[in-house]
């Protein structure tokens, strides 16, 4: 017998992989919209207020020969490297260091960021629902990263004499350190946990059309 996804033209065996596909493709756009562009903000922020210059940047190449490909390929990845930073830095009350904010609505040990059990199983089986879930976590990581961005824009490129860019590197990756030492492992340890107790949970879950679907 043929199956029912060979006579619609495969539409029904190829419909989870075309979320699939979307997923990913989403995942790149969050990256560029959460983490890239609100990081070329706060670069643009030192640039209008003429603390560096593009000449700048290109005198300092210059002596290396970098061809314009891997130029722009830096340039991308310093933007992306500094989103990733006004990102913590907006999300900063929310990591679980204790903070107050951390602490609210029942998120007392996981920090409001976390990723729930049943929110795993439900982007396995129906992805399709969590699309506007998606869109309303990459807008609020947007507005946030932006919004960190030119905060630090304003006092480090327009307030404030601006550090030396090795001072804003070592304060920067300090920062990160601290971050990743006491957020993003342990937020990693508990998406690890949650994402096996999903996967136990789905095997217990009769599929449906299961013979022992239904039965206690």
């Amino acid at each position: 017998m043929a199956k029912s996804g060979d006579n619609d033209g495969g539409s029904t065996g190829s419909w989870p992989g075309f979320l699939s596909e979307l997923t990913k493709s989403f995942l790149i756009l969050r990256d560029i919209f959460g983490y890239a562009l609100p990081g070329s903000v706060f670069l643009g922020i030192g640039v209008l207020c003429r603390r560096f210059s593009l000449h700048d940047v290109e005198y300092f190449l210059q002596p290396y020969k970098i061809p314009a490909w891997l130029a722009v390929v830096l340039g991308l990845g310093a933007c992306y490297t500094t989103g990733h930073l006004m990102a913590q830095l907006a999300y900063f009350p929310f990591n679980r260091w204790g903070w107050p904010f951390g602490k609210a609505k029942g998120q007392l040990d996981r920090g409001q960021t976390a990723v729930s059990p049943p929110l795993i199983m439900l982007r396995e089986s129906h992805p399709a629902l969590l699309t506007e879930l998606d869109r309303a976590l990459t807008m609020t990581q947007l507005r946030g990263s932006t919004g960190a961005a030119m905060l630090m824009g304003f006092v480090l490129f327009y307030a404030i004499p601006t550090p030396p860019l090795g001072t804003l590197a070592g304060v920067a990756g300090v920062f990160l350190l601290l971050v990743f030492w006491l957020s993003g492992m342990p937020h990693l340890s508990d998406l690890t946990r949650d994402t096996i107790t999903a996967a136990i949970e789905a095997d217990k879950t009769p599929a449906p059309g299961d013979p022992q679907a239904g039965r206690h």
